[in-house]
């Protein structure tokens, strides 16, 4: 396990290519640009409703996120945020993550992914857009965002995504937002809307790692494999979740709280599991995925769960090479605007200083 010189572990100079990371960013004075236009900005920004005509955002070669579109998307469940990123030949995108909105109150847990709507009866939480400069707008199918520059020159925008109550009583909103020095990253920052259940945890899961047969979990000066973690586990059902407090947790330099998760094969793209059913094929490079909590955001109950599977889920197939982690996710008791950043980058832990 390979470790940066303290003088390069900056973080902030790894934020020029593909690779740019983590990074726990600060706030900056900014002024806002339209945001029905791009104009004057020297990113190459992907906006909703500007350059293309689906709920999605990103940087033209970085990391892109959307929502889901239709009753019944094609691109997966409904209820869940997608991640996308190039790892495809000539820098082409695939599907990286999920990310599902699970908040807890009492003893309840929501799942975004898999109750029912209200509205319409079919199954996942309905997601939709909220106009940052008029919030009592009713929702709009596609919104651009709202761009902001920087004084330094940093260009950063947010999204505001509303999601539908609860069984629980939950009520939450995200705001999404992009920055251009790390760009393959995004931060989700979660209010609670005001005739929402007091809530007790909103967890953020990325639910999709069997696609990459994600199998290391990188911590603090360790890697923990699903191998070990779940060594005689071969059943169709989840593997139970397996907790790792703060002290076990990377820290920056600049006091940011970094886990990062990848998998153990260094060709992943070779393995087809599914020949007739392409949704779990990873046809990519191999990745880094991460959660961070920048420095000033994280309390002492921060800590980090995954899960695993054998099988691919409703499935029977078995996942070549064995048991992976499948839900990733840090906890932390919910308080109003609390923040978690969620990162896909080529860069491996090493490069990055764990």
């Amino acid at each position: 396990m390979g470790r940066l010189p303290a003088a390069t572990i900056t973080f902030v100079s790894l934020l020029i290519n593909w690779g740019t990371d983590v990074v726990g960013a600060q706030e900056e004075p900014g002024q806002p640009a339209s945001p029905s236009a791009a104009v004057g900005s020297v990113v190459d920004w992907r906006r909703a409703g500007l350059d293309r005509d689906s709920p999605s955002w990103g940087i033209r070669g970085h990391l892109e996120w959307g929502l889901p579109v239709g009753l019944r998307p094609s691109d997966g469940p409904r209820g869940l945020i997608r991640l996308r990123a190039p790892v495809l030949a000539d820098g082409e995108y695939d599907l990286i993550n999920f990310i599902a909105i699970e908040p807890v109150v009492g003893r309840r847990r929501g799942f975004s992914e898999l109750e029912r709507s209200q509205a319409d009866g079919v199954q996942g939480k309905r997601l939709w857009l909220v106009d940052l400069e008029d919030p009592n707008r009713p929702e709009v199918p596609l919104y651009p965002g709202q761009l902001t520059r920087l004084a330094s020159g940093v260009e950063s925008l947010a999204v505001r995504v509303r999601v539908e109550k609860f069984q629980n009583g939950a009520h939450v909103s995200l705001t999404i937002t992009q920055r251009s020095d790390t760009p393959d990253q995004v931060e989700l920052a979660i209010e609670a809307e005001a005739d929402s259940a007091p809530i007790d945890y909103c967890i953020l899961t990325a639910t999709k790692g069997n696609k990459a047969r994600t199998r290391r979990l990188w911590l603090k000066g360790e890697i923990v494999s699903s191998l070990q973690v779940y060594p005689d586990f071969q059943t169709t059902e989840f593997a139970p979740h397996h907790f790792f407090a703060l002290d076990r947790l990377h820290r920056t330099a600049a006091g940011d709280v970094v886990v990062a998760i990848t998998t153990d094969e260094s060709e992943p793209a070779a393995v087809d599991p599914f020949p007739q059913h392409p949704f779990w094929r990873y046809a990519g490079s191999p990745v880094t995925q991460y959660w961070l909590k920048p420095a000033g955001t994280w309390r002492d109950d921060l800590r980090v769960a995954v899960n695993g599977r054998y099988t691919y889920y409703l499935s029977r197939q078995p996942l070549p090479g064995g048991i992976a982690f499948e839900n990733f996710e840090m906890l932390e008791r919910f308080y109003q605007g609390q923040r978690f950043v969620f990162g896909v980058t080529k860069l491996t832990p090493a490069e990055l200083g764990f």
